[in-house]
């Protein structure tokens, strides 16, 4: 079973080494590795040659620069693998992942199977947990649940609405290449919607999955320690690009017409709020400029629309309160919460 890995590659010489070496030790070796060079301006297209002229199972693309989802949708283009999977240049993987994937596929072969990440801090490390997910296959109506999800969490899964984007992430799935060809799947580009990239393609996806497996393995490292990505910093109009989000969301939505996957948009609205707040207290432009932000954010039509409908009571208290400031728009206590929220993080 041949599996493919996509990774692009922008300006990422300080980390291609330990991302690449990471695919080519890995104890399983029917593997074909995809270096997409994304127009880099640095020395990385020069290395991702390097490792393809050491490696026959290395392919390498170059193009000019025009975005991980350009580099991304290139990559699945040329996949040759029975399974797809996706690597960001600065992360790296465990040396028996795909070995533990083959294994799962030969006795449940099935569309899409997942499994953790770690994130690296540095000196710290911390798994992300997972707390809604059925661990082991799902079909039928537990598939269907598991792409439910992927939109929004509802009722008692709202307990820890940190994990709310725990199936939005693409780096920990391995996917079928014929369910991606089935479901014409694609990136969008981030500075068109602003966020959750990989949750949309996820999403276009699941449409069309029959079945998923999702294994308690954290096998992917995350880095959180490089401040060049592509979420560290402030993110201008970010607002306006979540509308349009939301719209391709809505229309996702309105071709189920399920009311599961209704309240399921509507909760991902209302989570939407804390990433748009959190990206407000990280602009420069000083506390009355960041407080005005929130306001706005916290009176758009999208949010006064989800907050109508959703409902506290199964959150843990410290986030009831938050979401109770949301859903009532009172902005001073949600901006001082945000940047106590956005504090700890920055502690890890």
């Amino acid at each position: 079973m041949l599996i493919s890995y996509i990774v692009p590659v922008y300006n990422a010489q300080l980390y291609l080494q330990q991302c690449v070496s990471s695919v080519l030790k890995q104890s399983y070796s029917n593997i074909e590795l995809i270096l997409v060079n994304d127009g880099s301006s640095d020395d990385s297209g020069a290395l991702c040659d390097q490792y393809a002229a050491r490696d026959s199972r290395v392919r390498v693309f170059h193009k000019e620069n025009g975005g991980v989802h350009t580099a991304r949708n290139l990559g699945i283009k040329n996949a040759r693998g029975e399974y797809v999977l996706f690597l960001d240049a600065d992360d790296w993987i465990d040396e028996e992942t795909t070995q533990h994937i083959v294994q799962i596929a030969e006795q449940h072969p099935c569309d899409i199977l997942r499994f953790n990440y770690i994130r690296e801090f540095g000196h710290t490390s911390s798994v992300k947990r997972n707390t809604f997910v059925k661990e082991g296959l799902s079909e039928g109506i537990d598939c269907r649940t598991v792409y439910r999800q992927t939109m929004g969490l509802m009722g008692k899964e709202w307990k820890n609405p940190e994990n709310f984007n725990f199936l939005a992430t693409t780096c920990t799935s391995a996917y079928k290449r014929t369910l991606l060809a089935e479901s014409n799947a694609a990136f969008e580009s981030r500075e068109a919607i602003g966020s959750f990239e990989d949750g949309l393609f996820n999403l276009r996806v699941m449409a069309k999955m029959k079945s998923f497996y999702y294994f308690d393995k954290p096998f992917y490292h995350y880095r959180k320690t490089n401040e060049g990505s592509c979420t560290a910093g402030y993110r201008q109009n970010f607002l306006q690009k979540q509308d349009l989000l939301f719209e391709r969301l809505s229309a996702l939505v309105q071709q189920e017409s399920d009311p599961y996957f209704t309240e399921a948009f509507y909760n991902r609205i209302v989570f939407s709020c804390m990433e748009l707040s959190l990206n407000a207290v990280k602009s420069d432009f000083g506390l009355w400029a960041q407080y005005r932000e929130i306001r706005q954010i916290l009176c758009n039509d999208w949010q006064r629309k989800a907050c109508a409908q959703i409902n506290l009571s199964d959150f843990s208290l410290k986030w009831k309160i938050y979401f109770f400031f949301i859903k009532y728009r009172w902005t001073l206590p949600v901006y001082g919460m945000t940047k106590a929220i956005r504090f700890l993080q920055k502690r890890g």
